[in-house]
């Protein structure tokens, strides 16, 4: 893991704004994103995935941690349901078309949605009469106060 100083956020937000942070580390692993928000004392920490719905300035005194988490896992699945966990770095419309091709139905109507599968529960994101609330059960998250893990319900 290499934490990069004044790094270009271009390629990392949607606008393409080429806004620089003072620092930039990639996490791929929930022990990496447990260990720079356990270990790394700079005070200003923003988590970011795909970048959308963020508006930069020029210059983001902050260390930003890209959550760049990837996979996918059929949990569970019968003749009516199935449970797939997706990481939080998998690019949304991406997984969309992975459940169509697998006949999982149900997110259709949400393709072509921009950012990442970590932060959809965060905005219950929708279209053409579909929401992620619809088709949620959980969401394992790192909590940033202590670095656990924790399984946050639909409800929470």
């Amino acid at each position: 893991m290499i934490i990069y100083d004044h790094f270009s956020l271009k390629n990392y937000n949607t606008f393409g704004i080429d806004a620089t942070a003072r620092y930039f580390v990639e996490v791929t692993t929930i022990e990496e994103l447990q260990d720079i928000l356990e270990n790394n004392s700079y005070p200003r920490k923003i988590l970011i995935g795909g970048g959308g719905n963020m508006l930069l300035t020029d210059y983001i005194d902050a260390l930003f941690i890209h959550v760049n988490l990837k996979g996918k896992q059929i949990v569970s699945q019968d003749d009516n349901n199935v449970i797939v966990k997706v990481m939080a770095g998998e690019n949304w419309h991406n997984m969309v078309m992975w459940a169509i091709d697998h006949d999982f139905g149900g997110l259709e109507n949400m393709s072509l949605i921009p950012g990442n599968t970590g932060t959809a529960p965060i905005q219950n994101i929708g279209a053409y009469g579909a929401e992620l609330k619809d088709c949620f059960v959980s969401c394992e998250a790192v909590r940033i106060e202590d670095q656990q893990l924790v399984t946050l319900s639909k409800e929470e």
